[in-house]
Order: structure tokens, then C-alpha cells, then sequence
């Protein structure tokens, strides 16, 4: 257990949370008094906040993943399992924290109009893509757990379809990253939330399909 001692998230992970807040505050004076602070898969606003509102909102989030963070593995049943993988569990904490940061860089910009609209639009979807891309690359490292990776019936009961599906999400993620990417730029507005989530969908389904088969072979 002396390798789990220490900070869950890496130093990167705060530090993209302290970078979060210090933009929340030089960025508060210059936003209206209603702003908006939460934008569906096409871009528009479909959530109008206060300022502190919006300054607030994903350094807030931030600062819960981590603390989460810190809990989820000693809460787990299996704990122990977690000494194996620790670099990794702390590099997802990381990635996550840091996606959420630059989300919340997006957001800054489009209320405070400093990037055209079509690459606000795209922005938020392509560090979803690139962020799957990095996950995909550490996802066979993981050891069965409660908590993260691919959890379903069958991988959580069977170490064979655990290593094996994470093994497949692993090379599925990253064709699924790049082709997100791509059709972010490549689509019109309106095709946007499609090039979000067909490809997340399919990497999703054929990666629990395949954990059943893993298991029952």
C-alpha cells in the first residue's frame, strides 16, 4: 500500500484547477450580469446564470472530482487492486480534471466573445476526443475495481473479460478519438452532436458486447 500514499491526482490535475480559478477571477469584472453558463451539443445556450455563476460552475466541479478522487479507491471493495494500477488511476483523475478546465476555457471564451462562434462550437468536442484518446491509451493497465474503466456484469465477474475488453476499449479509443475529431471540423453546425455521439455510442457497444463474449468464452 506505500505506492497509493499521497496525492490521488497528479500535481498537473490541481494545477489546472488553481489555473481554472485564477481565470474565474480576472475573467468575473468583464461578464455581464447574466451570462450563459451551460451550452447543449449544438452550441446554444440552454442555461442562463449570474456571473458567479458562471465563474464558479467548473472550477466547483474540479475541485469535486478530486476530492472524489481521493475517496473512490479507499472506499472500494477492491481496494488492494489499486496498488497495481495507482499511476493510472491518478493519470485518468488528472485528465478528467485538466478536460473539465479546458472546457471551462471554452466557455470563457464564447461569453466573453473572444473566439468566432464556429471554433467555440468545436472546440469543447475536440478535447472530448482528444481526451478519449489519452484514456484509450491507459485503459489496459487497469485492474478490475469498482469504480473505473469498463464496468458491466461481466468484466466485474470475470478477470479474463475484464483484461480482455479493456485490452479492445484500448485499441477502439483511439480510432474513435481521431474519427471525433475529424468530423467535429468536417460536419456543419446542425451535424455536430452526431459526430459526438456515434462514434462514442458504437465504442461503447461493441466494447460491452464484447465483454460478454469474453466471458462466456
Amino acid at each position: 500500500m506505500k505506492k497509493m500514499k499521497g496525492n490521488a491526482v497528479p500535481w498537473w490535475g490541481w494545477f489546472a484547477w488553481v489555473i481554472a480559478i485564477a481565470l474565474g477571477i480576472v475573467a468575473y469584472n468583464h461578464l455581464p450580469t447574466q451570462v450563459a453558463t451551460h451550452f447543449n451539443l449544438a452550441g446554444k445556450p440552454d442555461h442562463m446564470g449570474s456571473r458567479l455563476e458562471a465563474v464558479l460552475m467548473e472550477p466547483t466541479i474540479m475541485l469535486g472530482i478530486i476530492l472524489l478522487w481521493h475517496v473512490l479507491w479507499r472506499i472500494d471493495p477492491k481496494k488492494r487492486n489499486y496498488e497495481s494500477f495507482w499511476s493510472t488511476y491518478r493519470y485518468i483523475g488528472g485528465v478528467i480534471v485538466v478536460f473539465i478546465g479546458v472546457m471551462y476555457l471554452s466557455t470563457l471564451e464564447h461569453v466573453l466573445n473572444i473566439a468566432p462562434i464556429r471554433f467555440s462550437m468545436r472546440f469543447g468536442p475536440t478535447t472530448l476526443g482528444i481526451m478519449i484518446l489519452l484514456l484509450a491509451n491507459v485503459l489496459p493497465r487497469l485492474q478490475p475495481n469498482w469504480w473505473v474503466g469498463i464496468r458491466t456484469p461481466w468484466t466485474l465477474s470475470s478477470t479474463e473479460s475484464w483484461n480482455r475488453t479493456h485490452r479492445l476499449a484500448g485499441h477502439l479509443g483511439f480510432p474513435t478519438g481521431v474519427l471525433m475529431v475529424i468530423l467535429v471540423w468536417v460536419l456543419p453546425n446542425s451535424l455536430i452532436p452526431l459526430a459526438i455521439l456515434v462514434p462514442i455510442i458504437l465504442w461503447v457497444l461493441i466494447t460491452v458486447v464484447a465483454s460478454y463474449v469474453y466471458a462466456k468464452t
